[in-house]
């Protein structure tokens, strides 16, 4: 990985200082005339994995992992546990438009390249990528540059409902263009996929279980357009089907920048997060072997979970003394050299299942979908011992149909640890688990945000588009909520 990475952003740098206006100039008379799109699809995954701690920490750290509880702030100055938000987000410009980096840039042009190279494979690969990353986004914001995003500099917001509509279509298309071309001699991706490294089966399965992500995240407001008409149609056995097939990125802990290392390490070493109550309360009440891996002992030698919210007074008095050495940080197996970034996981997969089998979207039984991704979460987590596995699955955490959702979603919430952005899209979607108020909230700000608002930088250089998207919206704050959230 650590050449791919290297000769990755070599490619990449000149990639993106090219124009149309190159295509007329005279080219030499040796050499290809076709530029493959490898390079661009590596760089694309590496940085639209979301590796980087500099992405990590927007997404996460003072973001999602905290206004879902799965982490708790302990560093003075940072405020997004008490729900207030900080000073624009750099999201947006890293996914969009950072020089080098910006995967949904690299990513376009990937797959338009695949297109003109007429490579259904990898342009497969590639649209099914950019779903990916596309929902990651519109779920943060809402309204979003899609249609035209890379098309024109000041590019309109498209409708979230419009864009749940396509990246739908663009799975079911990807997955046709695989199934039909596979076996057929076009060559994949290879060692240039660090995710799946060529399979093209492995990225069908991918598809099929965003698929199942999408359209139940929008069932409250797009059941029967979206949710039932997919899900109906989804063939099951082309959903990830083992821990084999999980979404995942390998750190390099020898590669040139921060953005290809472990960003859980950096995180752990800052001192700045802790083990959340609400998310250690869960996994102590039901004697969850999981607790051990995701936190750390305090310096007693306890597990001890901290409320979210604590005051920006307290922290500073206390740092020190108190909230570093008494709540558990970061447990030992997000801490290594080469710990998986995990993108999307089969346990996640089985607990989609367990819902839509539950709701009644696919055949099949929620229980047993539930038990697999139980049993998913805990070997992902390295916790193999049949018989702990089977005590815990028919005992505390035995499925029960009367509080089934419930349980899915708490097990789902759990099995995404560290993934907190998900996890908040989660809390948002279902109400569950159910957060403790923190302890100190800043004025005006009493509720868990529901969005991210945009960045300043929209409102500047695209204030026409961005106030048009504000307009439809109802609004540029935390608690506009986006479409599939009950909004416009």
């Amino acid at each position: 990985m650590k050449k791919i990475i290297l000769y990755t952003i070599i490619i990449a740098s000149i990639l993106w200082s090219c124009t149309d206006e190159f295509e007329e100039m005279d080219r030499p008379k040796t050499g290809s005339e076709q530029i493959e799109p490898d390079y661009l699809f590596t760089r694309a995954l590496v940085t639209g994995s979301g590796l980087s701690v500099g992405v990590w920490q927007f997404l996460h750290q003072t973001a999602g992992s905290v206004y879902a509880q799965h982490l708790s702030n302990i560093k003075p100055g940072f405020t997004s546990d008490n729900y207030e938000p900080g000073p624009g987000n750099t999201v947006w410009d890293w996914y969009y438009a950072r020089a080098y980096f910006a995967p949904l840039n690299l990513n376009y042009n990937a797959i338009q390249l695949s297109k003109k190279l007429e490579n259904p494979i990898k342009e497969a690969c590639s649209r099914i990528w950019q779903v990916y990353m596309y929902q990651l986004l519109t779920d943060m914001y809402g309204d979003i540059p899609y249609d035209q995003a890379f098309v024109s500099i000041k590019p309109s917001f498209s409708k979230q409902k419009d864009i749940y509509a396509d990246m739908l279509k663009e799975l079911k298309e990807s997955m046709e263009l695989i199934a039909q071309n596979a076996g057929k001699g076009y060559v994949g991706y290879g060692e240039a996929d660090v995710v799946f490294t060529g399979d093209a089966a492995q990225w069908e399965r991918f598809a099929g279980s965003l698929m199942m992500r999408i359209a139940l995240r929008a069932s409250k407001v797009a059941e029967d357009e979206m949710t039932k008409m997919y899900l109906s149609q989804l063939d099951i056995t082309k959903t990830m089907q083992s821990n084999a097939d999980m979404v995942k990125v390998i750190p390099d802990a020898d590669g040139p920048t921060y953005h290809v290392k472990n960003p859980l390490k950096y995180v752990y070493g800052w001192q700045e997060v802790r083990i959340s109550k609400t998310m250690y309360d869960l996994l102590d009440n039901n004697a969850d072997p999981r607790l051990q891996v995701y936190a750390q002992p305090n310096v007693d030698g306890e597990y001890l979970g901290l409320r979210n919210g604590q005051s920006q007074d307290e922290l500073s008095l206390n740092y020190n003394s108190v909230y570093q050495p008494k709540y558990c940080n970061l447990g030992d197996f997000f801490l290594q050299d080469e710990t998986p970034h995990y993108v999307f996981t089969y346990a996640e997969a089985c607990f989609l299942k367990s819902e839509a089998a539950q709701r009644g979207y696919i055949s099949g039984s929620a229980q047993e979908f539930y038990e697999q991704g139980l049993r998913a979460s805990l070997e992902q987590f390295g916790i193999v011992d049949t018989e702990v596995q089977n005590i815990f699955i028919n005992g505390n955490a035995k499925f029960n149909a009367s509080e089934a959702l419930q349980q899915i979603y708490e097990q789902r919430w759990i099995a995404l640890f560290p993934n907190g952005n998900e996890a908040w899209n989660l809390v948002r979607r279902t109400g569950y688990p159910e957060l403790d108020q923190p302890v100190y909230t800043w004025p005006d700000n009493p509720d868990m945000p529901r969005r991210i608002p945009y960045p300043v930088n929209e409102r500047r250089y695209n204030a026409d588009e961005y106030s048009a998207a504000v307009s439809r919206m109802g609004g540029d704050s935390q608690y506009t909520r986006v479409w599939w959230d009950g909004g416009n």
